[in-house]
């Protein structure tokens, strides 16, 4: 794992993982070691500083099982919900700021 600082002090992480769940565990565990703490518009008062760093992952064998982490957050119910998020944009209706619900959808970034 190789460590640079950029603009505004936000730790540049890179890491190389054979698998997609080695290379989420990896990052993980980077940010939390060695990302920046800070709070965010989503923090209460009482809750703990965020953390914020930007991490390139290189992954050697991305079709290599396994896929998924043990310990990805939720289940296979989840995790199809959030897929079908982000390519299919389920949740773009969800958008309206003006009412104080979601902002953006990553559909709707990466498909505006």
């Amino acid at each position: 794992m190789r460590q640079s600082v950029s603009v505004a002090n936000i730790p540049v992480i890179a890491i190389t993982a054979d698998c997609l769940p080695e290379a989420w565990e990896k990052a993980v565990l980077a940010v939390w070691d060695k990302g920046l703490e800070l709070k965010t518009q989503y923090d209460k008062p009482e809750d703990p500083p965020s953390k914020d760093a930007t991490v390139i992952v290189t992954i050697t064998d991305p079709f290599g099982e396994p896929r998924i982490h043990k310990n990805f957050p939720g289940g296979p119910t989840e995790l199809e919900s959030y897929r079908l998020e982000v390519v299919s944009g389920i949740h773009d209706h969800w958008i309206d700021p003006a009412a104080g619900k979601w902002t953006y959808t990553y559909h709707e970034r990466l498909f505006a």
